[in-house]
């Protein structure tokens, strides 16, 4: 379907709307699906949205993500209802339509680009198609961004989707930056669909947003998005996944950090743990059931370290290639852990088998040097004495 007719599709959804008409935009919070907006063409919707992203005015920056939306949804329709003498799969061209019947997303970023507008598109997994979209002008600011769902209308499959913003309260990609690791899927329920979404920034320590939504069975395309619940959880994520569950909600795999340890002064470019942690939602909260730690030298100091702080020498010994390795604990001072958290010197690895640290602070000269011994599958404690780090 050529582009004049899709706007004449559109613009038999909102009779009465006008060239110059902007519908005034729902309130983001609201959870309210936009209907398209008829306008000029797909050019003209891209480049009004981008002038009023440029403008920086409050009242034009929401217009001009309406005005973005729509031209989302126009390229969506357009693809979706191309003739199959359009679906080609050679080397020139991208395939307009998925096996499922949507518009591929290879080829929505394609046709949004020739727009001169920029699609960061995340599919969810599970039973019910939904895109996450940020969509934005690549020569703006941090500000000329939109954020929104996309999933096909149920009264009109082959027409243009249902759009509604990302709510406040629920995890947006866009929040945690260009680099941001997340997880969405879809999953069934007694009383419609289901929606679980995760974003954070790797390596960061902001937490992990996670959301449990709700979609209502019934009411078509006013049928949207409701937060059912919202948390932060005080993890650092390197990747995300939801997994299905035979019945109920999805369980939450999370690789990463984890949870930050005390003990320890985790820097960005600090070695860190190497963690694999399963959470399931029960009650009102996100329970972990099950963590795996990489057996690595790092992952035996601070097992070791906290052992220390929690039970004393004798709790440690199991992490200690021998009863030695505690008399040097003594010496030390270290009977309870480190008083301040340690901070590896720079350029030491989480695999490094001879490990340098700080004590008494970031700037601090005195210094701990910890040698680690491989024990059958793991790593213990071999070596602990005092030394002293210059920083350059």
């Amino acid at each position: 379907m050529r582009c004049g007719a899709l706007l004449l599709v559109l613009a038999a959804m909102l009779a009465g709307c006008g060239t110059d008409r902007i519908d005034p935009p729902g309130d983001e919070d609201a959870g309210l699906a936009e209907a398209p907006v008829a306008d000029d063409s797909l050019t003209t919707w891209a480049r009004r949205a981008r002038e009023g992203w440029a403008a920086g005015d409050t009242t034009r920056t929401s217009d001009a993500a309406a005005l973005a939306r729509q031209a989302f949804a126009g390229v969506w329709a357009d693809l979706q209802a191309a003739d199959d003498s359009d679906e080609v799969r050679d080397a020139e061209h991208l395939p307009t339509r998925s096996e499922a019947g949507l518009p591929t997303v290879e080829a929505v970023r394609e046709k949004l680009a020739g727009l001169g507008l920029t699609a960061d598109i995340v599919v969810a997994d599970g039973p019910s198609s939904l895109w996450q979209v940020v969509l934005r002008d690549p020569t703006g600011s941090a500000r000329a961004a939109t954020e929104f769902w996309a999933w096909p209308d149920p009264e009109a499959p082959l027409g243009p989707p249902v759009l509604q913003p990302v709510p406040a309260n629920a995890p947006a990609r866009a929040r945690y930056g260009p680099e941001a690791v997340g997880a969405l899927t879809t999953f069934k329920r007694s009383d419609g669909t289901g929606l679980a979404s995760a974003w954070t920034r790797p390596r960061g320590h902001v937490g992990l947003e996670v959301a449990l939504l709700k979609r209502p069975a019934k009411g078509g395309r006013e049928a949207t998005w409701r937060v059912d619940s919202t948390r932060l959880l005080p993890i650092s994520a390197d990747s995300v996944a939801f997994v299905a569950a035979a019945t109920g909600l999805p369980a939450l795999v999370v690789h990463g950090a984890g949870a930050r340890d005390r003990l320890f002064d985790e820097c960005p470019t600090c070695p860190h743990l190497d963690r694999q942690q399963r959470y399931t939602f029960e009650g009102a909260a996100w329970t972990l059931r099950e963590e795996r730690t990489a057996p690595t030298p790092y992952a035996a100091v601070v097992a070791f370290m906290n052992a220390l702080r929690e039970g004393g020498p004798d709790a440690a010994l199991p992490y200690a290639a021998g009863p030695d390795v505690l008399e040097q604990v003594r010496e030390l001072g270290l009977e309870r852990g480190p008083i301040t958290p340690l901070r590896a010197a720079p350029g030491t690895l989480a695999t490094d088998r001879t490990q340098r640290y700080r004590r008494g602070g970031s700037g601090g000269s005195d210094g701990l040097e910890v040698t680690l011994a491989p024990q059958g599958e793991r790593w213990v404690v071999s070596d602990l004495r005092p030394t002293r780090l210059v920083i350059e």
